[in-house]
Parts: C-alpha cells; sequence; structure tokens
C-alpha cells in the first residue's frame, strides 16, 4: 500500500460548519441531530437484536449509499479511483457524516486506509462517556464499502469482494477511526475478528443459534460467579462475626447486643464480668426482663432509640442474677448484625462513683450539721457576752485600766461573732440558688441590721441616719438579705477612726431599662476606698487594711446575697472625684408588684 498522504481537490466545495449548517455548492443545508439519531438507534438495536445489529447497520448503510450518490453518475467521477473515492468521501464530510481523509491507498492491491476524527456512529459514544470494548461504526463501514466499491472496482453490487473493517474506534476511547479497504480474502489473513456481512437466512439462523448458545454459557458462567460470590459473602460475614466478638473482648468496657424483644444474644467478656455470668456461653437465658427493675426501662430505651437514633449516657440500674444491683451509664444504638435488627449497647459501670457521691452526700450532710451547730452555739455564746459586756460599759465603778482590757476582750469576742455569722451565711449561700424569693418591707430589714450594728459596738458610739417614718417598700429578696445590710453598717463603723462613727442610710426608687429597683445608700465618713480597690474588695478574703480586725468575707458574701435576689452591690466614693472623703455602698433590690405582695401577705397569714 502506498504511505502517501492525500491531497484534497481545491476544486471541491469547501465546508463551513457552524450553528448546525453548511455551505454546500452554494446552497445552505440545515443539518439533522444525526449524532443523537444513530447513538439511540444502535443503543436500541443491539440490546434487541444483539449480533445482527452489524449486519442490519451495515446493509441499511449500502442502500443508503445507493440512494444518497445515485444523482452522481459514472461520467461525474474521476478516471483515477483514489479522486473519485476522495469526491464521494467530500459529499459525505459536507452532509456531517465525519471528516473522513484517505491516508493509504494502493489502487493495484485494491487496498485502502481511512481515518475519521468525529464519525456520526462512534462520537456520541465518546461523548457520553459510554466507551466499547469493540467498533461499533457498522453504518459507516457500509457507507465506506459502496464508495470503495464504486471507487475501485466501479461496481457497488453485491457481488464485490470488496469490503470494509474498522480496526480501531473512537467508541474504544481511542483518538480517530480507521477503516481498513480491500478483498475479503486480505482482510481475513490481515485480521482475525474480520467477518463479512451475511446475506443468507440459513446463516442467519445459525448465527441466531449460535448467539442462544453463547448467551446460555454466559449466564451459566454468571451464576456460578454468581454462587461463589455468595459462598464467599457468607463465609466473609461469619468470620467478621468471629472478629466482631473477639474485637468486644478485647474492649475494656461492657458491651452487649441486644435483641428487640429484650433477649441478650452475646455479651464481651467486660459485660459478662459486669453481671456476674459466664462470658464463654454462647448465648444468655438473661433479658431485659431479669436485668432490669420494670419492663418500662427497656420500653423507654427503645422509644428512645426508635426517636433519635442513639442514646448517650442513660442512667440505669441493672439486677445482677445473684441480686447485686450496678448502677451504669449506658450508649446505644441500632445495628444490622447476623441475628438481625440488634441493640448495640455499651456500658459504663458507676457503682463505685454512686457510692462515693452517696458517702460525700453523707458527709457533706454531717458537716453541714456540725458547721450549723458549731456557728450556732458561738453566735449563741459570743452574743450573750457582748450583752453581758454592754452592761458591764455602763458601770460606774470600771478604772480606765479595766475599761481598756474590756475593750480588748469585746473586739476579740465581736470577731468571733463575726467569724461565726460569716461561716454561717457561707454555709447557706449554695443553698440561695434555687430558694424561693421571698417579699419584704426594706425599711424592716434596714432597722433589724441597724439594732445589731449598734449592739455589736456598744463600746463606741454610733450615730445612724436613717428615716423610719416612712411608706412601706416591698422588695424581692431571700432569707439572708439584713446580712447585706449588717455587713455594710459594721464595715462603716470599723473602718470610721472617729470618736462617733456616722453612717447615712438613704433609700430612693430608680428605673433601669424595663427593671424597677430600690437603692439603697450606705454612706460612711472614714478613709475611703481607692477606686483601685474598689472592685478587690469584693473578693473572697480580700482585705483593704489588716491593722482592722475582720475575715474578710463580708462583702463577698453580700454581694453573693444580692445577686442571688436579682439585686446588685457596689462601691463608690461618697464625695465624687475624692476617695478620701468616705464610701458610698449601693445596693439594688428589685421592687415586688403588688401581685407578689399581696400573694405575701396571704402566705404570712396562713391563706392560699
Amino acid at each position: 500500500m502506498n504511505d502517501e498522504s492525500p491531497t484534497r481537490d481545491k476544486t471541491m466545495p469547501s465546508l463551513s460548519l457552524g450553528k448546525g449548517e453548511v455551505e454546500f455548492g452554494g446552497k445552505r443545508v440545515l443539518l439533522t441531530d444525526v449524532l443523537g439519531g444513530f447513538y439511540a438507534l444502535k443503543k436500541t438495536l443491539s440490546s434487541e437484536v444483539g449480533f445482527f445489529e452489524k449486519e442490519f447497520m451495515f446493509k441499511a448503510a449500502l442502500e443508503g449509499a445507493k440512494e444518497f450518490l445515485s444523482t452522481v453518475s459514472d461520467t461525474e467521477l474521476p478516471d483515477d479511483p483514489k479522486a473519485s473515492m476522495e469526491l464521494m468521501l467530500e459529499i459525505y464530510r459536507q452532509r456531517g457524516y465525519g471528516d473522513f481523509r484517505i491516508a493509504e491507498f494502493d489502487a493495484k492491491s485494491r487496498m485502502a486506509k481511512i481515518m475519521c476524527t468525529n464519525t456520526t456512529e462512534a462520537w456520541p459514544f465518546l461523548e457520553s462517556k459510554d466507551l466499547q470494548r469493540g467498533s461499533v461504526c457498522s453504518y459507516t463501514s457500509g457507507i465506506l464499502t459502496w464508495v470503495s466499491r464504486r471507487s475501485i472496482d466501479r461496481d457497488a453490487s453485491a457481488e464485490s469482494d470488496v469490503y470494509v473493517h474498522e480496526s480501531q474506534c473512537l467508541a474504544q476511547g481511542r483518538s480517530e477511526c480507521v477503516f481498513v479497504v480491500g478483498p475479503a480474502s486480505d482482510l481475513r489473513q490481515e485480521f482475525q475478528d474480520f467477518q463479512a456481512p451475511s446475506i443468507s437466512r440459513s446463516e442467519h439462523d445459525l448465527r441466531l443459534n449460535e448467539e442462544i448458545l453463547s448467551k446460555n454459557l454466559e449466564l451459566q458462567a454468571i451464576n456460578l460467579t454468581l454462587e461463589r460470590q455468595i459462598r464467599r459473602r457468607t463465609e466473609d460475614l461469619w468470620r467478621s462475626e468471629a472478629n466482631y466478638k473477639a474485637l468486644m473482648n478485647l474492649v475494656p468496657e461492657p458491651i452487649a447486643i441486644v435483641l428487640p424483644n429484650g433477649r441478650l444474644s452475646s455479651l464481651n467478656l467486660a459485660a459478662a464480668n459486669m453481671l456476674g455470668v459466664d462470658h464463654t456461653q454462647e448465648t444468655h437465658d438473661l433479658t431485659t426482663t431479669s436485668l432490669l427493675p420494670d419492663k418500662a426501662t427497656w420500653d423507654k430505651i427503645i422509644w428512645l432509640l426508635e426517636k433519635e437514633g442513639q442514646i448517650t449516657g442513660f442512667e440505669l440500674v441493672l439486677v445482677r442474677p445473684d441480686g447485686k444491683k450496678v448502677h451504669a451509664k449506658m450508649s446505644a444504638r441500632f445495628a444490622d448484625l447476623v441475628p438481625g435488627r440488634c441493640v448495640e449497647a455499651v456500658f459504663k459501670d458507676i457503682s463505685e462513683k454512686k457510692l462515693m457521691e452517696q458517702q460525700i452526700q453523707e458527709a457533706r450532710s454531717e458537716s453541714d450539721f456540725f458547721n450549723d451547730l458549731l456557728s450556732h452555739d458561738i453566735m449563741n455564746y459570743t452574743f450573750s457576752a457582748l450583752h453581758f459586756l454592754d452592761s458591764m460599759w455602763k458601770s460606774k465603778t470600771l478604772t480606765e485600766e479595766n475599761r481598756k482590757y474590756l475593750g480588748m476582750v469585746t473586739k476579740d469576742i465581736q470577731g468571733a461573732f463575726e467569724l461565726s455569722t460569716s461561716i454561717r451565711d457561707l454555709s447557706r449561700l449554695k443553698a440561695l440558688d434555687g430558694a424561693d424569693t421571698l417579699v419584704k418591707d426594706l425599711k424592716i430589714l434596714i432597722l433589724e441590721s441597724v439594732d445589731e450594728t449598734k449592739r455589736l459596738f456598744s463600746d463606741r458610739t454610733v450615730k445612724i441616719n436613717f428615716e423610719k417614718d416612712t411608706e412601706p417598700r416591698f422588695v424581692k429578696c431571700n432569707a439572708l438579705t439584713t446580712r447585706i445590710f449588717t455587713n455594710l453598717l459594721t464595715n462603716a463603723v470599723k473602718f470610721d477612726p472617729s470618736d462617733e462613727a456616722v453612717v447615712d442610710v438613704t433609700v430612693e426608687g430608680v428605673t433601669e431599662g424595663t427593671d424597677k429597683y430600690w437603692k439603697v445608700s450606705v454612706a460612711d465618713y472614714g478613709k475611703g476606698i481607692p477606686d483601685e480597690e474598689k472592685e478587690r474588695i469584693f473578693d473572697r478574703f480580700h482585705r483593704l487594711d489588716a491593722s482592722v480586725k475582720g475575715t474578710g468575707l463580708g462583702l463577698y458574701v453580700a454581694r453573693f446575697i444580692a445577686q442571688t435576689s436579682g439585686g446588685r452591690l457596689l462601691a463608690e466614693n461618697r464625695v465624687k472625684g475624692d476617695h478620701t472623703k468616705g464610701t458610698r455602698m449601693v445596693v439594688l433590690l428589685k421592687k415586688a408588684d403588688e401581685k407578689e405582695v399581696a400573694k405575701q401577705n396571704r402566705i404570712s397569714l396562713g391563706g392560699h
């Protein structure tokens, strides 16, 4: 064959593809969607008739080419076979069947090689990523066979032995289709898979029987393959279950597989030890009915799993066969295992934790009891001692030296009283978080604190200016709210170095946003608090002046009590801009409305 590449005749019609149109002979011809049509037709025929699709398409192409090129007479074809083939291929190029080009041509041996990068049959397979194992251009082969017979032999009849074989195809993922033209005998020698299309009915029947037999053999092979796969998958499944059980036993957490009816399918070693059963058993007679105190617990677990898909940290009590109870937290989910749909549960034994919590609670209760008892007794003793010391101060027979010693004793007893009071208040602080809100008259709370402060400082002249004759001012508070004002008043007296300690207490209503408060100001004339210390004084155990006796807990407790009632406590300068002129402690407590006051009055009177 000749390797010379063909040169297209410049007198041939020009081809201009764009937006579905071509220019041919001065006429504009609208292209049909041959690509989609060929693709759909070939897919359907391959599915319906199998082997015979190629023969049908080949014969249809021969008839189509005969009709399509019937207008081209033999006198219009060049005498040169290659030029004649090029002319007819150009007509098909311009009609959108593909950009055919002659790569090789040998008229003597009647052989040729035609290439194409975009045949109407193969290109849709490549575009759709539907790659095939074999060539698909049977219709194109029929067209090229008719063209080759007419150009090489000048005879396109069925008696010609010239055929076309597609040696490679775009549909196989190749860069282009390659069609080899030649006598059938030469094509058989060069290509083992070449087979000239048959036109005999008996050959059709024989081919059909062969195809049926081939399909039966393929089905038998598929059936054997499926049986092997099922057997292998079954073996893998049982092997996976064995591995799963082995893995379960390596996990330190107790794991149980429970059927939806409540029967335990399997336990790992940790779960068997937790429940006190033999872990070597394949199945267990245990059920959730025997392990749980009541059936409702298991029903709740199933309901939560159906609702949420899984549960985490569900606390429950398990009853072992020996009667011992185990407190546990369970995390569970549904799982599809060999027994079917199961509940896969992981437990955490918290029995020791529960026992420790119980012991801690008992120890705390005992500690609280002794703390209350001790605080109560110390407060009673110190209060009684302060009462008698107050009487002694009034005695006219005391010498100056005795008064000096009496003052020292009084201060020590006052310190013990403040310490026991702070300890008592601290022990009650936690209980305030969940305590019910009370409604009380603010005047009564302040007057109680005034009286207690004056008793504590019976050895000093204390003047507390407070307007007593006012209408009731009801606030939301708790049982310890009086301690706020007692702490503030005692601090004002302690830190006032004057012979006469003066404290001014005023009350006014304020509004912040939508909240309404009673604002209580406790102003002293002491040495004041530096601005940088105004927030630190509320820290636990923080003492501003070590020379003044105290616990460092009073203001910490006072602020906490205010916050638990929804209020606030803060420190300001009595004289704005000059902290040395004394301190004003500000307490904001929420006002109680008429309904809350009425409700509190009914409770006080024993109503409902």
